[in-house]
């Protein structure tokens, strides 16, 4: 089957509404010679890949085709890897640089083709549990960073415009498991759980913990963020959810202000998304001498 644009519209809007990422994958020919010695039509046929979903069968879900089965295969594989790689927004790669088995003989019809691999991502959701200080400060940050952001409090004067002015913030005030629960949280959404206390904390932990999220991150020292994991664990929480808690959250920076927390906070969820070892760049500054 051939994707006509409206089809690759369709496509693409349903994974991104779905908080899901896909690939498109075109052929690009490197000369007019390879241009003639492909089957009318090729030129223009295109696959899309999504992100982490199989069939029925155990396989990537695809749709179209490239025209050349044994490209349908290169271009599936590639795109997936390049789905994962968050730092990758498009590429551009020849069938024999990408074939998965060296011993694999590209066919010599389709050796001299680039494909092109788009990557379609869903905007960046941000749910924040918590209107206080640290919550305000996340949000500001976070809008720096391109985050479609949520503020959730059950106390009307901290989910108000007073404490977020900027009219982008969607503010709900509502019991937080009723809140948390009219949400579509997607593989594109990260929470940031920073309510008042504790028991807010872990309502609001429970409530999301076997959810498909991006990241999930609760404040609290770690004394007590390891206490409520173990009522979790206590109360049949699979453990490999569990060690999916960013808790502390953040990175270590020494953060003391609300404003840093905020700025600790999101340089996590960027280590989570691009990758990174959260050291200093420099292997002789003083960042490094001090640790």
């Amino acid at each position: 089957m051939q994707l006509t644009a409206t089809m690759i519209a369709s496509i693409l809007g349903q994974t991104r509404a779905e908080g899901r990422s896909a690939c498109l994958v075109t052929i690009l020919p490197t000369s007019p010679a390879s241009s003639q010695a492909t089957p009318a039509g090729t030129l223009t046929r295109r696959l899309i890949v999504e992100a982490d979903a199989l069939d029925q069968h155990g396989d990537p879900i695809r749709h179209g085709t490239l025209g050349n089965q044994e490209l349908d295969r290169l271009g599936v594989d590639h795109a997936r890897l390049l789905i994962a790689d968050e730092r990758i927004e498009i590429a551009v790669a020849r069938p024999r640089d990408i074939v998965s088995n060296p011993d694999n003989i590209i066919p010599d019809e389709i050796s001299d083709y680039r494909l092109l691999f788009e990557i379609s991502r869903p905007p960046l959701e941000l749910v924040i549990c918590g209107g206080g200080h640290v919550g305000q400060a996340v949000a500001r940050a976070a809008r720096l960073l391109g985050f479609r952001i949520t503020v959730i409090d059950d106390r009307v004067e901290f989910a108000s415009r007073e404490k977020f002015p900027d009219s982008e913030i969607k503010l709900i005030a509502d019991d937080f498991i009723g809140a948390l629960r009219s949400i579509n949280l997607t593989p594109a959404t990260h929470i940031v759980i920073v309510t008042r206390g504790h028991r807010h904390d872990e309502i609001c932990l429970r409530e999301v913990v076997d959810r498909p999220v991006r990241y999930l991150g609760m404040i609290g020292s770690r004394r007590r963020t390891t206490t409520i994991r173990q009522h979790l664990r206590r109360d049949g929480v699979d453990p490999l959810l569990l060690h999916r808690i960013h808790a502390p959250i953040g990175l270590d920076i020494g953060a003391l202000t609300p404003e840093e927390i905020a700025i600790a906070i999101l340089a996590e969820i960027i280590l989570v998304r691009r990758g990174g070892t959260g050291l200093p760049k420099s292997a002789d500054g003083p960042m490094t001498k001090a640790r």
